[in-house]
């Protein structure tokens, strides 16, 4: 079908007249009919303030470049028609003579659980329900969890141990919390969309995408947020941090000082995240991490048997010394001495001179033990920790 461009900046295509959206001489042109043209100013008129109505408007606006569209899903009908898919809904859109026509788009009613803001309390049993804006002080971003209720009933005690002893799963109960549910679920997928996060593969994930749009509205406000990331959350937030902070002006990032991000059994470097924790100008937590120094995963898998150190470290530097929170290069050199004491008697290692292979054979199982049974779900930071989750596990064989 052939396409008229006409002066006043609409154009005939398929026998109906469409508005232009997109900037001129910024990209491909960007229309939408002009019935709809309404609605769509009634979208950007709305994601001043919510965040999934600014993540919807900020993928329409994305469709002006070749970027933005290799995205998108091709019709095996006609090469024309397209579709990009988003957490909750998706944009159809066709590409004709250079120019991009969108014609539905939206969040559409499902089923399964999507990604998003939701606010949760146990005065709800932890049955989140959705809401547009931040409106407690904590929120968390969960990793591999099998639901929205799991997630929500798991993050108020990764939240307390980061911010305690100001804030108890009690003060949790009465307050409630917000959770940026990430949906990445377990397995290969989660891990794969993992790395899209880490390594910024096509810009991240949608989910992602969903919630730098939420840092960047947060970040017009004056007001206090505490941030817990748990273990796959952590990938999600750093390439949200990325993406938010390519638009946010210098106004905007001083007014994230007074956010603090908390770091609990992260799957991936700390080093990496809190680069980017420190571009925005975001306080660490008053705690130090949580990492399990017995996870494969957690310590040698992701670098953080030395990451966590350097992030210790540079928490000991920006907050000083305190005792009463374990903020102390006592304690820093303690972490990493545990974890080199790990290495040093062959849990990691094969069976050496002054290690018998019996010896070797107890430590390796343990070692086993401890990387089963959800270990990621848990907070496991000293023997007792350890030995608790392992005798456990064994019981349950």
């Amino acid at each position: 079908m052939k396409v008229t461009l006409q002066p006043n900046g609409c154009a005939l295509y398929a026998g109906r007249e469409w508005q232009l959206i997109s900037q001129p001489g910024q990209g491909m042109r960007v229309f939408v009919e002009k019935n709809r043209h309404s609605a769509f100013n009634q979208l950007k008129n709305k994601a001043r303030s919510n965040y999934n109505a600014l993540y919807l408007y900020s993928q329409l606006m994305s469709l002006n470049n070749r970027h933005g569209m290799l995205r998108s899903l091709v019709s095996r009908a006609k090469m024309q028609q397209m579709r990009l898919q988003l957490e909750g809904g998706s944009i159809n859109y066709n590409v004709v003579d250079g120019c991009v026509f969108i014609g539905e788009f939206g969040f559409s009613p499902s089923n399964r659980e999507e990604s998003g803001l939701y606010k949760a309390s146990r005065r709800q049993e932890f049955e989140p329900e959705p809401t547009n804006a931040i409106s407690t002080k904590h929120i968390a971003i969960n990793g591999a969890c099998s639901s929205l209720a799991f997630a929500a009933g798991s993050m108020p005690a990764f939240i307390e141990r980061g911010y305690k002893p100001e804030t108890t799963q009690a003060s949790l109960d009465q307050s409630g919390y917000c959770l940026f549910y990430n949906s990445c679920g377990a397995g290969i997928p989660s891990d794969m969309r993992q790395f899209v996060d880490t390594s910024s593969v096509g810009g991240g994930t949608q989910t992602a995408k969903q919630l730098a749009q939420l840092i960047k509205l947060e970040a017009k406000k004056d007001k206090e947020v505490h941030w817990t990331l748990h273990e796959k959350g952590h990938a999600v937030f750093k390439q949200a941090l990325r993406i938010a902070l390519q638009d946010l002006s210098s106004m905007d990032k001083s007014r994230l000082s007074k956010h603090k991000v908390f770091y609990a059994n992260p799957t991936m470097n700390l080093n990496l995240i809190d680069r980017y924790r420190k571009k925005a100008g975001m306080q660490l937590a008053p705690q130090p991490p949580l990492l399990n120094n017995t996870s494969l995963e957690q310590t040698w898998v992701t670098g953080n048997f030395v990451s966590e150190s350097i992030v210790s470290y540079r928490q000991l530097k920006e907050q000083g010394e305190n005792g009463l929170r374990n903020v102390t290069a006592g304690n820093i050199a303690s972490n990493a001495l545990t974890r080199l004491g790990m290495l040093g008697i062959g849990s990691y290692a094969v069976p050496a001179m002054g290690v018998g292979i019996a010896g070797w054979t107890v430590a390796w199982g343990t070692l086993i033990a401890s990387n089963l049974g959800s270990p990621n779900q848990k907070i496991l930071e000293n023997g007792a920790d350890f030995f608790n989750h392992v005798f456990n596990r064994l019981s349950k064989s």
